[in-house]
């Protein structure tokens, strides 16, 4: 089904081939978080038997933990400070 983007330009979902703002990245993280889960619950590794895509998949999970680990150290000690100053709230709010 075709939409508009936040240009009001027309789009179909899943055909951007980029994210285009912090709410599309998370849409499409929950969607990779959701993929992961089933993932390990079915154990991808024996389901996939053609060795190439089991290396490609292998590389791309170990690629995205590495850019993952920069992007957290971008935010540097700010960013953890605020994560934390976010945690203790939440939970005093329980």
């Amino acid at each position: 089904m075709a939409g508009r983007d936040g240009k009001g330009e027309r789009f179909v979902p899943g055909s951007r081939k980029h994210d285009r703002t912090v709410d599309d990245a998370l849409k499409t993280m929950e969607r990779l978080a959701a993929w992961l889960e089933t993932a390990e619950r079915d154990n991808i590794w024996l389901q996939t038997e053609d060795p190439l895509q089991v290396a490609m998949l292998h590389g791309m999970l170990v690629h995205l933990r590495q850019q993952i680990d920069q992007l957290l150290l971008l935010g540097g000690e700010e960013l953890q400070d605020t994560v934390r100053a976010l945690r203790t709230l939440a939970g005093q709010e329980r």
